[in-house]
């Protein structure tokens, strides 16, 4: 079932709406320099390239050996005055993210916070991870569809703005409104305004069933007929809903404080 929903949302991930946040340029503060440069290659590995960014109080450092995520990333503490070495050898004071923590690239800063996201998409959305740049320490961590939307720093308070991505462990199409009140009491959107998910599951069905025909290289009602059939088989309805909402998280003082927005609201099958 797992593979069979991920294949069905590749079309939804790419629809306009998810690519139209605003570019991480615009959102984080400008490095006041950047070095990159190759690095003798780790065994087995296909490449090594190391990066690191300068901010008025750290420096992100990664090192990108071309597998899936990055082999290493690192804050170290450091100013103009003291500019900590690009090197790939460690350093002394050096915080290096502990995979437990956070796999993934470097995403941008914003004040003393640094952000990153995850390595792959999961559900039609992308995690990332908010760190302190002081103690490499994780704040936070969610999921966003098409990234994140706005980024504001007030003092030492920090304000995303992201069309949130809530998986849940159950199925509203097969489980009813039961289902739905223990999603809107997890997310504190309005238990009185589901999302239409009933919609969500045909379009994902829908676009599963094109793409299998498309596969065998048929366009034909009778394919498509055959491979939704198909589908409602191995139990469609029963995979957990995914609701993606506008919702706007504050971090202040270490802790995070998640709300919802207003507006359209969507439910979709998970992976």
């Amino acid at each position: 079932m797992r593979t069979i929903v991920a294949a069905a949302l590749i079309g939804a991930l790419l629809a306009p709406a998810a690519l139209a946040a605003p570019s991480a340029n615009a959102l984080f503060d400008p490095p006041l320099a950047t070095q990159k440069r190759a690095l003798p290659a780790a065994k087995g590995a296909p490449k090594a390239t190391l990066t690191c960014n300068y901010y008025p109080h750290f420096m992100v450092k990664q090192i990108d050996e071309g597998e899936v995520d990055a082999a290493q990333l690192s804050i170290v503490a450091g100013d103009a005055a003291h500019k900590p070495a690009c090197q790939r050898a460690n350093l002394p004071g050096e915080k290096v993210i502990d995979a437990k923590d956070w796999s993934g690239y470097f995403k941008g800063a914003k004040g003393d916070y640094a952000l990153f996201d995850s390595e792959d998409g999961v559900n039609g959305a992308l995690g990332f991870g908010v760190f302190a740049a002081a103690d490499g320490k994780k704040l936070f961590e969610d999921s966003a569809v098409g990234g994140l939307q706005g980024v504001a720093l007030d003092g030492a308070t920090l304000t995303l703005r992201y069309k949130r991505s809530f998986s849940a462990d159950c199925s509203v199409p097969h489980d009813g409104a039961g289902c739905w009140s223990k999603i809107a009491a997890a997310t504190g959107v309005e238990a009185a305004a589901p999302p239409d998910c009933a919609v969500g599951y045909l379009k994902a069905k829908t676009e599963l069933a094109k793409g299998r025909c498309e596969a065998q290289g048929k366009s034909d009602a009778a394919c498509l007929a055959a491979a939704v059939k198909e589908i409602e088989a191995q139990r469609w309805d029963e995979a957990p809903s995914v609701v993606v909402y506008d919702a706007q998280t504050v971090l202040q003082s270490g802790q995070a404080t998640v709300k919802p927005l207003g507006g359209e609201r969507a439910c979709r099958p998970s992976d």
